[in-house]
């Protein structure tokens, strides 16, 4: 008889290593089998990280998701080249009745039969008796493995239970036990400080690679891997239970939900954390592209006609041959202006009011009061919803029913946390002391310095509009910006 040996490693469970020692060892047994049995083996075919019981859904209809060496096997069995596929287990072959199903059609339209090592036999599906054998063999393994899923479920869950930290590496900020690792911690609160007040994340990626805070992974700091840090929810020592749901198009995707209070020390308080989730993922934020912006005022000032952010250009040569930067909108260019003098004159206005500001009383109280009853709201809200969920477990309301109130309670939920991110956003602000060194800080040589002049103008100035200058009008007047100040 002509053989074909197949051997498969199943996907490796996240965290772990795989290693090519378990398909060495299946070949290894199945070529002992062919070798008593005087079968030829026609070729080997192993394959990795392949599943025998999962599936797709191709036109409403589940399609095995079996690798590419599987299906080189079936091409070879139907064009005639083999008479027996030998594994190491029959579990190699299929691990469902699904999968038992076609291999019996292919057995009844070809012939071939089944072999596994540690069986020590021969499986003739065209028989009832080998294809009751095939059955309770396929129940065994399809058994095995809905155990091995409800085990890993109930794992989960005793983990979410217990609060404790389950991370597959060492997270910034963290030890593995939870415990903080002091130098990343601080530099994660200053972080959450500094984007709240407007410093951009380029600045602080900057900064951090400078004194050689590297990512856990020993890798420099960009934007993109900064910003996702700064999400975590972690930090807020709030607990997430991630995985992929697969959707009908085949696409995976990673879901994660948060599902209460860990039991580490957070780096940030929660209303910190949410009110920087807020800021990083506002719409009327302007990212400059995931590095620093070239002009103090570039996605700063607006434009008056069409509300468009202005970015930083350059006039045309004049007689000269000499140019000049200058601000343009970006909406369809209506409006321009020299940008030297409309620095100047902003951070004038700004050390101006941030003098008066100083000086105005603190409104702090009412927020601390409102911060409190929306907390409380908070708890009792959170209450309301895990009570829903064991009413339901219990039988006392339907699955419809509590639907209905968690969507109610998820909906004031959100509300009330964006508002208590809103009141943690206006803790933070940057001194405004004497703010007089913004005139030696205003130095486009060094991008740092420019960046720290825009966190004190946004935090300053509400609105910063372009106004028309008028036909003809080449020099920048006061009445060509119009500045909003925020409420002391």
């Amino acid at each position: 008889m002509r053989a074909i040996i197949y051997a498969r490693l199943s996907p490796t469970p996240r965290g772990e290593e795989s290693t090519g020692g378990n398909l060495a060892q299946q070949v290894e047994l199945s070529q002992a089998l062919c070798d008593r049995n005087s079968w030829t083996v026609v070729e080997v075919i192993t394959e990795s990280d392949s599943s025998a019981s999962k599936f797709h859904v191709v036109e409403g209809c589940k399609v095995s998701a079996r690798g590419e060496g599987w299906r080189r096997v079936v091409e070879l069995v139907r064009t005639g080249a083999a008479d027996v596929v030998v594994a190491r287990h029959y579990d190699r072959l299929y691990r469902t009745t699904r999968d038992l199903t076609e291999l019996v059609d292919l057995a009844e339209e070809t012939g071939v039969h089944l072999a596994a090592a540690q069986a020590r036999g021969v499986l003739d599906l065209t028989t009832p008796s080998g294809r009751l054998a095939a059955r309770i063999g396929a129940a065994v393994a399809e058994n095995e493995s809905e155990m091995r899923v409800e085990r890993q479920v109930l794992g989960h869950q005793r983990r979410r239970e217990s609060g404790r930290p389950f991370w597959n590496t060492r997270p910034f900020g963290f030890e593995r036990d939870g415990t903080h690792r002091d130098e990343e911690a601080e530099a994660l609160r200053q972080a959450y400080r500094d984007v709240l007040a407007g410093v951009s994340l380029w600045s602080i990626a900057k900064g951090w690679n400078a004194r050689e805070l590297l990512s856990p992974h020993g890798k420099d700091w960009r934007s993109s891997n900064l910003r996702a840090v700064l999400l975590k929810p972690r930090n807020a020592g709030i607990q997430t239970y991630s995985q992929w749901v697969e959707k009908p198009d085949r696409r995976r995707v990673r879901v994660t939900e948060e599902t209460g209070r860990g039991n580490w020390e957070p780096i940030v308080s929660e209303d910190v954390f949410r009110s920087l989730a807020r800021c990083l993922s506002d719409p009327e934020r302007n990212t400059g592209g995931g590095g620093r912006r070239k002009a103090l005022l570039s996605g700063v000032v607006r434009c008056s006609k069409c509300q468009a952010l202005v970015t930083q250009g350059w006039s045309k040569r004049n007689a000269a041959g000499e140019r000049y930067r200058i601000y343009t909108c970006s909406g369809g260019r209506c409006i321009t202006c020299p940008a030297d003098p409309l620095d100047s004159f902003v951070v004038r206005k700004v050390i101006g009011k941030a003098e008066e500001s100083n000086q105005a009383p603190s409104t702090d109280a009412a927020d601390e009061e409102r911060e409190v009853e929306l907390l409380s709201d908070e708890a009792a809200l959170s209450a309301r919803r895990t009570a829903l969920a064991e009413m339901f477990a219990v039988g006392d309301i339907d699955a419809s029913t509590m639907r209905a109130g968690i969507g109610r309670c998820d909906g004031d939920l959100a509300k009330i946390r964006t508002e208590l991110a809103h009141l943690a956003g206006k803790r933070v602000r940057v001194d405004l002391g004497d703010v007089e060194f913004l005139w030696e800080e205003l130095d486009y040589e060094d991008p740092d310095r420019i960046d720290y002049v825009r966190t004190i103008v946004v935090q300053v100035c509400e609105l910063i509009e372009l106004m028309p200058r008028g036909r003809g009008v080449r020099e920048f007047k006061s009445d060509h910006c119009r500045i909003t100040f925020r409420t002391p």
